[in-house]
Order: C-alpha cells, then sequence, then structure tokens
C-alpha cells in the first residue's frame, strides 16, 4: 500500500531533533526524605526492631510474608504510621519517608491506590487488541500498534508490581519499561510522521530508538540516577508531542476530519503528567498526586487507541480513493 510521505525537509529535522536532544540529557541528584531524617523516627525503628524482631517472636501474617514484608520493614511502616497520625494530630506537617508518603497499606500493598490504577491502565492497553486488529492487514500500523499493546499492558503490569512491594528489582523493572513505553510513543509518532511503511524504512528509526534505549538501561544500571531518569522521559516525551503534532498537520492537510484529537489528546497526556508537580499529602492516606496521574491516563488510553486505529483506516481509505 503506498501511504502518501511528508516531503525531504521535513523527514531530515524530525529525526536530526530526536537523535540530538536524546544524546545531551544530563544528570541530576536526588536527596533522601526528611522523614528518615527525624530521630523520633530513628528511634522508633530502632525500638521496635529491638523488641519485636528477636528470635523468639511470632511470624508475621502469611500474607505479608507472600509481599516479603519482613518484620524489620513491618515495623518501618507502623512507625510511619504512627508518627503521622501523631502529627495530623497535633497539626504538625506530614513527612515522606524513603521517598513516598506514608500510605495506608491493603492485604500488606503499600500503594492500593496506584496499584488499582495502574492495573486498569493495563487494560485499557489490553482491551484496545480487538480495535487494533480491526486494522486492514496491509496498513504497516496494524503491526506496530499490536506491539503497542504489548509493551504497554508490560508496562503497566511493572507499574502495579512496584506499587505493591518497592524493591530494587521492582523499581527497575517498573522505570526501564515505563521508559520503553514512552519511547515506544515517540517511535510511532516518527512512524506516522514520516509515513514508514516498510520495515526497510522503519527498521533505521527502530534501531537508533533500540540503541537509546539500550544505552539508556546501561547508565542508569551502573547509576540509578532518578534525576537523570525523569530528565530523560521527558524529553522523549516532549519529542514525542513535537512528532503527534507533525501528524494532526498532516492530517489536516489530508482532510481528515478528526485531525485534531492528536492535539486535543498531547495537552490531556501532559495536563495528567502534570499532576506529579503537586506532591500533596495524600487523601485518605492513599490517593497521592501520582495515582491520580495514573488515573487521569485511563480514559486518554482508550482515546490514543481510537485515533490510531481510525488515522490507519483514514490512510486505506484515501488509497481506494486514488484507485478509482
Amino acid at each position: 500500500m503506498q501511504i502518501p510521505r511528508p516531503v525531504g525537509w521535513l523527514r531530515r529535522p524530525l529525526l536530526a531533533t530526536t537523535l540530538l536532544a536524546l544524546l545531551l540529557l544530563l544528570p541530576a541528584a536526588t536527596h533522601a526524605s526528611s522523614g528518615d531524617r527525624q530521630r523520633s523516627f530513628v528511634k522508633c525503628l530502632g525500638t521496635c526492631t529491638l523488641t519485636d524482631c528477636t528470635p523468639t517472636a511470632p511470624p508475621l501474617p502469611l500474607h505479608l510474608r507472600l509481599l516479603g514484608w519482613t518484620c524489620e520493614s513491618n515495623c518501618d511502616y507502623h512507625c510511619q504510621r504512627t508518627l503521622t497520625q501523631q502529627a495530623r494530630q497535633d497539626g504538625r506537617r506530614i513527612h515522606q519517608y524513603h521517598g513516598k508518603w506514608p500510605f495506608v497499606r491493603l492485604l500488606g500493598v503499600q500503594e492500593p491506590a496506584s496499584v488499582l490504577f495502574s492495573l486498569l491502565n493495563g487494560w485499557a492497553h489490553l482491551r484496545s487488541l480487538p480495535l487494533v486488529r480491526s486494522i486492514h492487514g496491509a496498513h504497516p500500523m496494524r503491526r506496530w500498534l499490536t506491539v503497542f499493546v504489548v509493551i504497554g499492558t508490560w508496562a503497566w503490569i511493572c507499574s502495579a508490581v512496584f506499587h505493591t512491594r518497592d524493591f530494587p528489582l521492582t523499581e527497575k523493572l517498573d522505570y526501564f519499561s515505563a521508559g520503553l513505553n514512552v519511547l515506544y510513543i515517540l517511535f510511532l509518532g516518527v512512524v506516522r510522521a514520516l509515513r514508514l511503511d516498510s520495515w526497510r524504512q522503519t527498521r533505521v528509526v527502530a534501531a537508533v530508538c533500540a540503541l537509546l534505549y539500550a544505552a539508556h538501561v546501561a547508565y542508569l544500571l551502573v547509576d540509578f540516577d532518578y534525576g537523570y531518569n525523569m530528565a530523560a522521559n521527558a524529553v522523549v516525551g516532549l519529542l514525542s508531542n513535537v512528532a503527534w503534532l507533525v501528524v494532526a498537520l498532516q492530517a489536516y492537510r489530508n482532510r481528515q476530519p478528526f485531525w485534531w484529537k492528536p492535539a486535543v489528546l498531547i495537552v490531556l497526556t501532559d495536563l495528567a503528567f502534570s499532576l506529579e508537580l503537586f506532591d500533596f499529602v495524600p487523601w485518605l492516606d492513599s490517593f497521592d498526586a501520582h495515582s491520580l496521574w495514573h488515573a487521569a491516563t485511563i480514559p486518554i488510553i482508550g482515546q490514543w487507541y481510537d485515533y490510531l486505529v481510525r488515522d490507519a483506516k483514514w490512510d486505506m481509505f484515501l488509497d481506494q480513493q486514488r484507485k478509482r
């Protein structure tokens, strides 16, 4: 199938901008949470460990042990909750501990709200697979959107696992899979903006993205720099916005009735992500800005698939019109 491609001046700068911005990322420093340095927290943790974590102490409930809770981590949780309740009663500041708010756990799950919303995001990807399969097999986006379903579902499962229990392994799985998901959205945008309709044309972009992702992961395995990771994802997200705005412009020129949708979805996605800037004390000790960000992306995912599938079908329609 022949799909109209943008002229050369558009294709070269888009690729060049993508490569340049991804290679200019600089690492940033991170700091411990204020609650970790509280004397009352350190004292509580030491006392609880000495009194409750003795060889003769009874074991933790089975559901806690199955999720990897130890006596020491259980003491850490209860000290956080005790000091948080005392601070709330006295009208004092609520602190974060180990980079997180002191959430109320549910059946051993550390962040129940984020787990729930992560699973719903994964479901939003998975349930879009029949819609993706409705695209004619001759269109290249059917293949790439099928991969997107897999990557998106996997990324949100990893997010749910990480928010269930925060371990070094689950943290890395979450960050690496999220980075892959963000980069793949940029890949899709570049493929659509450049109208790449064969693997021969697409493999260069795919290879560049794969190399950059491998370098990103390798760097984080050596130095797990949170500031760098956030900056990398922000830059990739910005480049993705540019690519999808180009797609919207091309759709407008092709008189696509729903050409405006990717631009609106970009704005909505950015607004959802901006919730991370408002790092407030969780409502009901469960719903913080991070969990609300995850909640906001659930309907947006479905709308992205709706647009991408309709966009591919519009290509097929234009191709049929030209053949008449």
